[in-house]
């Protein structure tokens, strides 16, 4: 039995690139990873950091004004991860 040429999808697990400049971008729905410089690593959410910075402020200028909580040091570096959305139970009956 022949089939045809498979066509080519996105899997559902694969994950685009997130392109964030300002903490506004992507609408806000990724989560930041900080890891200081001495291993220490915190996560945080964009609507935190514009709680205190602003929604326009940039990603690396408020990175670089995180204060690393183990050894006091500012100067943390930045990643930024999508939200995964949890895997729950279907439609309750």
């Amino acid at each position: 039995m022949d089939v045809g040429p498979i066509a080519c999808r996105q899997s559902r697990w694969m994950r685009r690139e997130l392109h964030v400049d300002k903490l506004s971008d992507e609408f806000g729905q990724y989560e930041i990873l900080l890891t200081c410089k001495c291993g220490r690593t915190r996560t945080a959410y964009p609507r935190t950091l514009a709680a205190i910075a602003g929604w326009d402020a940039r990603l690396e200028d408020v990175a670089k004004r995180m204060r690393c909580t183990k050894c006091g040091k500012r100067g943390c570096e930045a990643t930024v991860h999508p939200l995964v959305a949890p895997r729950g139970r279907g439609p309750s009956q």
